[in-house]
C-alpha cells in the first residue's frame, strides 16, 4: 500500500522518475548509497552533533563532538574521515561565531493540506540575536557549481523543500524570515604518494663560500665537517657561517641537495593530509563553503501549497491506474547509475529481495522520534 505521507524528498524522487518513486515509496526498497550520497550523509551527521552542542550552549564542544561522530562512522575509511574533519573544521572556522541561538536540531514536523499529510525534518532552526529573526537552516553537499549567481542558487527561488520546511516551521509556531542554505563541497584531494625511486631528481645544493664547502661528500665530525674529494684531498673545516654543514644557510636551513619540490621521499601521512586539506579549505573558503539566504514572500507560500497539492493529485491519479513510467534521462546520476537501472533494463528482477531488500518505512529519515 502506498504510504500517504508526502515529504519534499519524496516529491523530488517522483519528479525525477515515476518508477524510482514506486520502488522507493511503494515497494520500500532500500538501496546502497552512492559515494557522493554517503559523504553527504556523513557531513549531515557531523553537523547535527555540532549544532546540538550549540543548542545546549556548549560552544567549545561543537568541534570535538562533531569529530567524535566522524570517528564513529561505520563505513568511512581514514581518508574519508580526514576529508570530513577538514570540511567540518573549515565550516566551524567560517560560521562558528554567528550571533545565533539554536532553537532546535533535526526538528520533525507534520501538517495537513486538506486531506494530504505533509512532513519532513528541518536540519536546524535558529534565531538571530541581533534582529530576533528566525530562520530554518539547510545543509547540502554538491559537486555542482555553487558559486554566487550560479544556476544552483536561482533554482532555489522555487525549490519545494525550502518552501515546505519554512511552512513546517510555521506550523511549529515559528514566524520564519527565510532559509539559511549552506552548501559544502566535497574535496577531490587525495594523500600524496612517495615518488618512485627511479623518478626522483635531486637539486645541486649550494655550498658555503666562506669555508669552501661544495657539498662533496661532507661527513659531520663534531664541531666541523670533513670534505673528501679524493684520498689525497681531505680537509677538515670549522665554519660558523654554515653551522659546520658545508652548505649555504637560507633562513637557518642548509641548502644541501634535496628532492625537487614536486617530489616526495615518503607517502603523506593521514595527519599531514588532513592538515594540508584544512589549510587549503581555510585559505580558499569561497571554493568549498557557500551560504545563501532564501526567502519566501507572503504570497509565495499559498502558491507553493497549491502546486504541492496539484503534484500529489497527479501522483495519486497515475498510481490508481498503475502507471509508473521510467525516466531514462535520470538513469545516469553524475558519475553513478541509478541503483534501479538493472531492474529497469531487465538485467535483474525487482522481486529479488536479496538484491533489492525492503525496509520497514518509506521514510527512514523520519524513523527517529521527533525532537
Amino acid at each position: 500500500m502506498t504510504d500517504q505521507l508526502y515529504t519534499a524528498s519524496r516529491l523530488r524522487v517522483w519528479r525525477d522518475c515515476h518508477r524510482k518513486h514506486r520502488y522507493s515509496y511503494v515497494l520500500r526498497i532500500r538501496t546502497p548509497q552512492t559515494p557522493a550520497m554517503e559523504f553527504g550523509t556523513w557531513i549531515h551527521t557531523a553537523l547535527e552533533m555540532w549544532y546540538r552542542a550549540w543548542e545546549l550552549g556548549k560552544l567549545d564542544e561543537r568541534l570535538p563532538v562533531a569529530f567524535k561522530a566522524i570517528d564513529e562512522l561505520e563505513h568511512a575509511n581514514d581518508v574519508d574521515r580526514a576529508k570530513l574533519r577538514a570540511v567540518v573544521a573549515a565550516y566551524h572556522v567560517r560560521w562558528g561565531n554567528e550571533p545565533w541561538d539554536v532553537l532546535g536540531v533535526e526538528v520533525q514536523f507534520r501538517y495537513y493540506l486538506g486531506d494530504v499529510e505533509v512532513g519532513g525534518k528541518i536540519d536546524a532552526i535558529i534565531r538571530h540575536r541581533l534582529t530576533g529573526e528566525v530562520f530554518v537552516v539547510e545543509h547540502k553537499t554538491s559537486r555542482m557549481d555553487t558559486s554566487p549567481g550560479s544556476p544552483y542558487w536561482h533554482r532555489l527561488t522555487i525549490d519545494m523543500q525550502v518552501s515546505v520546511h519554512i511552512d513546517g516551521a510555521g506550523v511549529l509556531g515559528h514566524r520564519v524570515a527565510g532559509c539559511i542554505y549552506d552548501v559544502l563541497k566535497r574535496p577531490d584531494h587525495e594523500p600524496l604518494a612517495a615518488t618512485p625511486e627511479d623518478k626522483r631528481k635531486m637539486t645541486q645544493g649550494v655550498g658555503c663560500k666562506s669555508c669552501g664547502g661544495r657539498g662533496k661528500d661532507p661527513v659531520v665530525q663534531g664541531r666541523g665537517y670533513t670534505i673528501v674529494n679524493s684520498e689525497s684531498d681531505v680537509r677538515h673545516v670549522d665554519c660558523d657561517d654554515c653551522a659546520c654543514t658545508g652548505w649555504k644557510l637560507k633562513h637557518g636551513v642548509p641548502q644541501a641537495p634535496r628532492l625537487y619540490a614536486d617530489q616526495r621521499d615518503r607517502a603523506e601521512t593521514i595527519e599531514e593530509f588532513e592538515e594540508r586539506l584544512f589549510e587549503t579549505l581555510s585559505s580558499r573558503p569561497d571554493d568549498y563553503l557557500h551560504r545563501g539566504t532564501i526567502v519566501r514572500l507572503e504570497g509565495e507560500l499559498p502558491k507553493m501549497r497549491q502546486e504541492l497539492l496539484d503534484t500529489i493529485a497527479e501522483m495519486r491519479a497515475l498510481e490508481q491506474i498503475g502507471l509508473h513510467a521510467p525516466n531514462p534521462d535520470s538513469c545516469a546520476q553524475g558519475r553513478d547509475m541509478c541503483a534501479f537501472f538493472d531492474a529497469c533494463a531487465g538485467h535483474a528482477s525487482v522481486d529479488d529481495e536479496h538484491l533489492y531488500p525492503r525496509g520497514d518505512s518509506a521514510h527512514p529519515e523520519l524513523a527517529s522520534a521527533a525532537v
